[in-house]
């Protein structure tokens, strides 16, 4: 099993070299520290980081927006580090995408189930998003066949069965997917005017 690759964005050397200490010695890849946001969003996106590990409350650019704008260019779990544990500090992480939080200093032994646990939230998040999206592409091909199916039984004079039944021997014929064929009959129907 490939080992997990960490950023870590932490402003305080202190805090910085103790957590890639700590990490180190169980097992992980510290790829690179960031001492502020903007530094973390130029290294996420050159390093590819598997995680981050980022505080919230740094010079420049805040964690949490740092955080959301790494999450707007390329999908990575965030946990997000703070001295601070209000209630309001919390919400911030939240709405950044953090997918775990750690109150510094942090303690070693709670580092392996919340990088577990993010990583796991991570892969079910990133599964539901394929889900999503393939169930989009099949409501728009739905919707594509069903109006080709549309213009073959006027234009045809077909019925449902055999207008869906012409598209789908069509989309065998060409080795084509039927929302292919689909959409090819309805640029044609523009093109030719109804």
């Amino acid at each position: 099993m490939a080992v997990t690759r960490i950023l870590i964005v932490e402003d305080n050397d202190l805090v910085s070299l103790t957590l890639e200490e700590q990490l180190k010695g169980l097992g992980y890849d510290v790829i690179g520290i960031a001492r502020n946001g903007a530094e973390a969003i130029t290294l996420a996106n050159r390093l590819k980081p598997d995680l981050i590990m980022m505080d919230i409350r740094m010079p420049e650019m805040e964690g949490t927006e740092a955080a959301a704008r790494i999450r707007d260019q390329m999908p990575v779990p965030i946990i997000m580090l703070t001295a601070y544990a209000d209630k309001e500090t919390v919400r911030k992480a939240e709405a950044a995408g953090a997918l775990a939080y750690l109150v510094k200093p942090v303690n070693e032994n709670e580092l392996p189930p919340a990088i577990n646990i993010a990583l796991a939230r991570f892969r079910e998040i990133q599964g539901l998003r394929s889900h999503v999206d393939e169930l989009e592409d099949s409501l728009e091909a739905r919707k594509l066949i069903e109006r080709a199916k549309g213009i073959l039984m006027q234009r045809l004079g077909l019925n449902e069965r055999d207008a869906y039944e012409r598209l789908r021997q069509r989309a065998r014929d060409k080795r084509a997917k039927m929302k292919d064929i689909a959409q090819a009959i309805i640029e044609a129907e523009e093109l030719l005017g109804s």
